[in-house]
């Protein structure tokens, strides 16, 4: 999370149902295997009380992060060997829900009853934790895979054996046959999408129903169909994994979306440019659009793209929308490549983007579809003592037990909402003595901050509250060397 700010970044993904599996304490899942290595994916009493979710939401929200939770929703098991999957694995308490499809194990989406599990679980999640978003990728169907099917035939005297290449077809005719024939519909493929559909228009609405300023999104594959845009040919998302993704975008049932744009800006077909701005024509309701980038790539040890590739490709996403009303904003795949040194710097890749993409920080963007009234100028007042957060300082709290006497007769400035509309942040912006606005993001819990001992080191704190749902109200102003109230 540190690295996140520190690299200008303004929120987290952060992956933690990857297959049937969880990065959290629940009684619907095991253990993911991921943290506790290979083995049955039980942990022992030692992780009674760790729980990495709220963990990593505090340390994210302390730095300014907004932290959307990351859901594989229907993989079961993941490709990778890690060993027999636990107890509570819905391999073994379902096993009528699950389908081994080459490499992989699935849950079957055309049983209603183990779609209604995955959204459960979901929103267990959304109930217990204060999560700014939830966020689901492609794996809905899974893709095809193929398996070579061998034959012995005769050629001349000799019999020889051959092989062949067919695609896998997914196991769910016992599904079909009992949801799908057995009402009404009559060809398979409509059935399976009408059957992602329902579960992200469910998705949607009760999480809505729950906490409508949570974020909803989805990064389907780059491409909706091939021909859409025209000239723009590739994988076939609608007929291989039976998603429907301009249907969602077209109907709301998302408040993001951020199709998978992997590809490099001079790349075969324009895809990038091209389907960037196809998606955007297709955003008939507002919701956000922010592209995918492979910024693992630039990483790879194989065929690695040009280290200024991602800074070039967020420059024209950019100014495709500079001068629109459309949001800004694009999504890392995946975070590892901006913590990494490579070949011939001598900083991170991260170090090197945000000095080409990020000279400032950013708030998180604002959605005031999900409620556009601004939060009242906040109330300050002076006080003194107990840990506090520093105004353009340390990003811990004061130590109160290595210097108790200091922080105890320390002023601080006390932060309080003026109205009902609930705050989510305090913008906290310093005018420094050099006359350069500095700022930072604090979560609401924060109460107070600490004004800085030396006057000349600054002149005014600038307090912005910031809603839920990422509208900025009016800001208060406070004299860094006075103790009354401007």
């Amino acid at each position: 999370m540190e690295q996140a700010r520190a690299n200008g970044l303004n929120a987290v993904l952060l992956h933690i149902r990857p297959a049937g599996d969880a990065l959290y304490p629940t009684r619907r899942a095991p253990w993911s295997r991921y943290l506790l290595g290979r083995g049955t994916g039980e942990p022992d009493s030692t992780y009674d009380e760790y729980d990495p979710l709220a963990l990593a939401i505090d340390e994210a929200h302390a730095r300014g992060l907004q932290l959307h939770v990351w859901f594989n929703p229907f993989r079961a098991m993941p490709p990778d060997d890690l060993g027999a999957p636990g107890r509570g694995h819905v391999t073994r308490t379902h096993p009528g829900w699950v389908r081994k499809y080459g490499k992989s194990t699935w849950i079957d989406p055309g049983i209603p009853a183990a779609r209604r599990a995955v959204l459960d679980a979901i929103l267990e999640v959304v109930d217990r934790y204060d999560v700014d978003g939830v966020h689901i990728d492609d794996y809905f169907y899974p893709y095809l895979e193929q398996q070579t099917i061998t034959r012995t035939v005769k050629r001349g005297r000799k019999r020889v054996r051959v092989g062949r290449r067919v695609t896998i077809r997914f196991p769910d005719n016992s599904s079909w046959k009992r949801y799908g024939l057995a009402r009404g519909w009559t060809n398979r493929d409509d059935w399976r999408r009408a059957n992602v559909d329902d579960f992200v228009r469910t998705l949607y609405r009760e999480v809505k129903t729950r906490k409508s300023w949570v974020l909803v999104g989805i990064s389907p594959f780059g491409i909706w169909r091939p021909g859409y845009p025209a000239g723009v040919t590739g994988l076939n998302a609608y007929t291989e994994i039976f998603a429907d993704s301009r249907k969602w975008l077209r109907q709301g049932w998302l408040d993001y979306l951020a199709p998978q744009l992997y590809w490099r800006l001079d790349g075969d077909q324009e895809r990038f440019t091209k389907l960037d701005a196809w998606w955007r024509g297709e955003n008939v309701k507002g919701r956000h659009i922010w592209p995918g980038l492979f910024t693992m790539r630039v990483g790879s040890r194989t065929d690695p793209w040009p280290r200024d590739e991602i800074a070039r490709e967020i420059a024209v996403l950019r100014d495709a929308r500079n001068g629109t009303s459309e949001s800004q904003g694009h999504v890392h795949f995946r975070l590892r490549t901006l913590d990494a040194w490579l070949d011939g710097d001598d900083t991170t890749f991260g170090a090197l983007l945000r000095d080409s993409a990020y000279p400032g920080p950013a708030l998180p963007l604002a959605s005031p579809l999900l409620g556009a009234t601004p939060p009242g100028a906040p109330v300050l007042t002076g006080g003194r003592a107990g840990p506090v957060r520093l105004a353009g300082g340390s990003a811990g709290n004061v130590d109160t037990d290595s210097a108790p006497d200091s922080t105890a007769s320390m002023p601080a400035l006390v932060l309080a909402p003026s109205d009902s509309v609930a705050v989510r942040w305090w913008l906290i912006q310093t005018l420094g003595s050099d006359g350069l606005w500095s700022s930072r993001l604090l979560p609401v819990s924060t109460a107070r901050i600490a004004l800085p001992r030396d006057s000349a080191a600054a002149a005014w704190i600038a307090v912005t509250a910031i809603s839920r749902t990422g509208v900025a109200g009016r800001p208060s102003l406070w004299p860094a060397d006075s103790m009354s109230r401007h």
